[in-house]
């Protein structure tokens, strides 16, 4: 039933396109648009049956044309006497068109000819039940030429369907590709925060044998020493569980990583798109601006991208109201890359200032839900602009004027 219902709705597409036409000849022989449509249905969608499809909208297309004829007070008899030749175009049609494969057919060359042939059998055969045609040469140069025509104009739709489908394949490559790049940025970045945190087991698990050696040559309890053991021991498979996770993870993002080195002003580019798309899908009216400098291959492109992403939102959820700017740009000078993130938001306050890098730290407070935000974006910004790139970063804000977080990072430190 599904497949009928599709072809019906073809046929009668096609039936109605085909009232767009010329005639030649005679009143009765007409050159319509309609088979140019069903070329390029056949041609987008494979999985519609031609010969089925060619059979249906045959008769669909005559019976159409047989009621407009009787609207309009012709006979019923002669209606259907002058129609019926068109059944057997498209049916010839149909059949050379599923013959030839035209369809799979990917020299255009080779497809051209073969949609001329298509066609010329189809106008060949309808002619032999129409009356009155003289079959002489002018004749067939003249059908000739309507193939030409017919077929040169569904090449070119046909080719400007796949163009298009190529281009909406490529920006929808280019939006994965983005989106798996700030995926592998974040997961990076707690990689990073994961491998901060295994010197702090390793320090804790020394610490914890270190106290069941003591409390070993002290007489206490023989539950207790047990206990601080046992606790060095599950310290020990977190460590191990750790080490396995980031493993993990290290080898999917080396798996999935495109690019070893970035242009810097692609990172801008893909920071750009998606901010703006972040803030539409807010329904906020944010101005975002993005200005790049002298452009670079970038060696730690998704740490770069992590900590810039990073400032951007946060400047975005800083500013409540409609008229909210954000600017985000970079220069060079003196061998130095400078990023500047600024907005026109909230600001932070004097007594807030010295702690904003400090791990655990937050403003971020949601009131409905309650939860807090776990305040280490950053504290992982910060170590990673000093120990990844050898740089620094610092912060200016008024309290209900703005924020511009400006971070200097050395050239040969982020340069590939």
């Amino acid at each position: 039933m599904k497949e009928l219902k599709k072809i019906m709705i073809i046929s009668i597409i096609i039936a109605f396109v085909s009232q767009i036409y010329i005639n030649i000849f005679n009143d009765d022989f007409r050159i319509s648009a309609g088979i140019i449509f069903l070329s390029i249905i056949f041609m987008s969608f494979k999985n519609v049956d031609i010969l089925k499809t060619s059979f249906v909208t045959a008769n669909v297309v005559f019976f159409l044309r047989v009621i407009i004829l009787v609207v309009d007070g012709n006979g019923l008899y002669g209606s259907l006497q002058i129609n019926y030749p068109v059944i057997f175009f498209y049916v010839t049609f149909g059949i050379i068109f599923n013959r030839l494969n035209i369809r799979n057919q990917k020299n255009i060359y080779l497809l051209f000819a073969y949609l001329c042939i298509s066609e010329f059998g189809g106008n060949l055969v309808e002619s032999v039940f129409r009356y009155n045609v003289d079959y002489d040469m002018h004749y067939i140069k003249v059908l000739i030429m309507v193939c030409l025509v017919r077929s040169s104009i569904t090449l070119v739709f046909i080719n400007i369907i796949k163009e298009y489908n190529i281009l909406i394949e490529k920006e929808e490559h280019d939006e994965r590709y983005r989106k798996l790049l700030f995926l592998i940025s974040s997961l990076k970045t707690e990689i990073y925060f994961m491998n901060k945190n295994m010197d702090n087991i390793e320090g804790v698990m020394s610490k914890s044998f270190e106290l069941y050696e003591k409390l070993d040559t002290m007489d206490i309890d023989a539950n207790i020493k047990s206990i601080s053991l046992s606790i060095t021991k599950d310290i020990h498979e977190i460590k191990k569980d750790y080490i396995r996770v980031i493993k993990g993870i290290e080898e999917v993002t080396h798996i999935k990583a495109k690019h070893k080195e970035m242009s810097l002003i692609y990172i801008f580019n893909i920071l750009e798109d998606s901010t703006v798309k972040y803030i539409d899908s807010m329904g906020s009216n944010i101005e975002v601006n993005f200005n790049a400098g002298k452009d670079i291959k970038v060696k730690d492109h998704y740490i770069l991208i992590s900590i810039l992403r990073n400032l951007i939102n946060n400047s975005i959820e800083s500013i409540n109201d409609t008229n909210g700017v954000v600017d985000v740009s970079y220069f060079y000078e003196d061998e130095k890359f400078i990023f500047t993130i600024s907005d026109n938001g909230n600001g932070i306050r004097n007594s807030d200032k010295n702690y904003i890098f400090n791990p655990g730290f937050s403003t971020k407070f949601n009131m409905d839900t309650g939860d807090m935000n776990r305040g280490i974006g950053l504290t992982i910004v910060k170590e990673m602009v000093e120990s990844r790139f050898n740089g620094c970063i610092s912060v200016e804000s008024e309290y209900g004027i703005g924020t511009e977080f400006k971070i200097i990072i050395p050239k040969e430190q982020l340069e590939g």
